[in-house]
């Protein structure tokens, strides 16, 4: 059985951005990773960066990126 290669022209079709895509694979690939680890069923076959790859080739990885000053903790001083 042949493996297919991907190449990152390719991921650029899913995400513009080739450093964006890799970052969301490898979180993905961490993801599945932990899954695994924690007993879930499923296809073991692969590797878990191989099934992120996979995973974001079909577009089946649902990721937004959020703004680090709107995700960062605000407080008010009451003056006391």
């Amino acid at each position: 059985m042949m493996k297919e290669i991907v190449l990152l022209d390719k991921l650029t079709t899913v995400v513009p951005n080739k450093y964006e895509a890799i970052r969301v694979v490898a979180k993905e690939a961490r993801r599945i990773n932990t899954l695994l680890i924690h007993g879930a069923e499923g296809d073991v076959d692969e590797k878990p960066t191989v099934m992120a790859l996979y995973r974001m080739m079909d577009q089946k990885i649902k990721y937004k990126f959020v703004d680090e000053e709107t995700n960062e903790a605000t407080f008010e001083d009451d003056g006391k």
